[in-house]
């Protein structure tokens, strides 16, 4: 009797998992009331971190976002910073040369050059901290790119 029961109690709750996934697939309103509830958050590793700055030019605008060292315990050694160049009305300029400074110490600490044709970055640094560029991502008429850095061990 006693395994019938038990039987019928994991029954129960397997039944109840698709109800409960149902539920929160189905309704958005439900899944952000949850996470406002449980405060969580998606990682800056995967939103490349909040805006810090953003430069106004003719054709275009640049985000740069936080530098980002965060790990799951504690910070890590290796981190980047993303760009992300947002045309003001409907593309890009083919060319794209830039000074960029992320730790926003008035120092550019480092310069991009981004052909927005071929997708190719070209990366010169002025700051130790500043390692190398990422994969250049397009989003429909956005450009994206995290270059890497690594944290002095002072």
């Amino acid at each position: 009797m006693v395994r019938f029961k038990t039987f019928l109690y994991y029954s129960w709750a397997l039944m109840g998992v698709p109800i409960v996934l149902a539920t929160f697939m189905g309704m958005n309103f439900w899944a952000k009331k949850l996470v406002a509830i449980t405060g969580l958050e998606v990682s800056p590793r995967f939103t490349g971190g909040q805006v810090i700055n953003t430069v106004k030019h003719d054709e275009y605008k640049t985000l740069i976002h936080r530098p980002v060292f965060n790990g799951l315990i504690r910070e890590r050694r290796n981190g980047f910073v993303q760009i992300k160049w947002k045309p003001n009305e409907a593309l890009l300029p083919r060319l794209i040369d830039e000074e960029i400074d992320f730790d926003t110490d008035g120092r550019s600490d480092f310069r991009i050059r981004l052909d927005t044709q071929t997708n190719e970055a070209e990366l010169q640094a002025f700051n130790d901290e500043v390692v190398s560029p990422g994969e250049v991502l397009v989003l429909g008429n956005e450009r994206i790119i995290r270059i890497a850095l690594k944290r002095n061990s002072n």
